[in-house]
Order: C-alpha cells, then structure tokens, then sequence
C-alpha cells in the first residue's frame, strides 16, 4: 500500500453516531429532537421552526459516502423580475459563510453541505445555527425586496 490507500482509518463513526450529535444540539437550541425526527428513506432527517424560517438537516448516504446538510426553504421565487433577485443571491453568496443560496423547484433554498467524515459537535453546531440565522434574516427582507412569498411548512 502506498501512502495508506486501501487502509480504513481506524475508527469510522457510523451515520448513528453523527445523529445523535445532531440531536444533542437540536436539544440545546430548545428544539425538542424527537418531535423534530422526520422519515429519511438511507440516512436521518429532523425539521423545525426558526422565527418564519423551516430548518430541515440530513444525515444521508450518497454514492456511498455520507454527508450532513442543513437546508431552508425560504419562499417561493416571483412570477416576474427573476434576474434581479438571481442576482442578489448570487452577492449574497458571497457574503455570507459557510452556506450558500440555490434555487430548486421555483423554491430559493439556503443551505450548507459537507460529508460527515471529520465532522465534529462544535462545527455540526455551527453549520445549524449559521443556515437558520440566514434564513431566519434574509427571507423576509427578499420577499420584501422582490415579491414571491415565503415558503410556508405545508
């Protein structure tokens, strides 16, 4: 073997152990994780409410690898001055850290992703917090700012 290829690392935490750190800070932000807990078909799935803003976090195996991502669905895009507001959230891409903003479904999502190998408490903690603080922020002001409407939990 060259250079370690082929060699497991010696302990590889399963999805489980990444779960329950998801629903040990769920737990300190005052989100209840067992009400929270939503079906995930490969993986783990919790939502819950942050000011007008739904939180959505996974814990999911793609391509055999697995990831953790926090997401929200922030409104509904406008049915006129989409350049505009596709402009705006790409400044705004840049501006804030760790996450980014993408359209799916005339849905505009902010979101941060990252495979779940290295991933510690501290930093799952961070990633949670940062995705709810803009989406809780910067919905409103966007639909203020271009039309379309807030994405409500259906």
């Amino acid at each position: 073997m060259v250079f370690g290829r082929g060699r497991k690392p010696a302990h590889t935490p399963s999805l489980e152990t990444y779960a329950v750190t998801v629903e040990q800070i769920l737990a300190a932000i005052g989100v209840d994780p067992i009400t929270a807990r939503r079906n995930v078909e490969d993986g783990f799935g919790w939502s819950f409410q942050r000011g007008s803003a739904l939180i959505e976090i996974y814990i999911s195996i793609q391509k055999d690898v697995g990831y953790f991502q926090v997401l929200s669905p922030i409104m509904h895009l406008p049915a006129s001055g989409l350049l505009p507001l596709y402009r705006r959230l790409l400044e705004l891409n840049l501006q804030i850290t760790n996450a980014a903003f993408a359209v799916y479904l005339d849905v505009v999502y902010v979101f941060s992703e990252r495979p779940v190998m290295g991933l510690d408490a501290s930093e799952a903690d961070n990633i949670i917090n940062l995705v709810a603080a803009y989406a809780d922020d910067l919905d409103n002001k966007l639909v203020e700012e271009f039309g379309g409407r807030l994405y409500a939990k259906v």
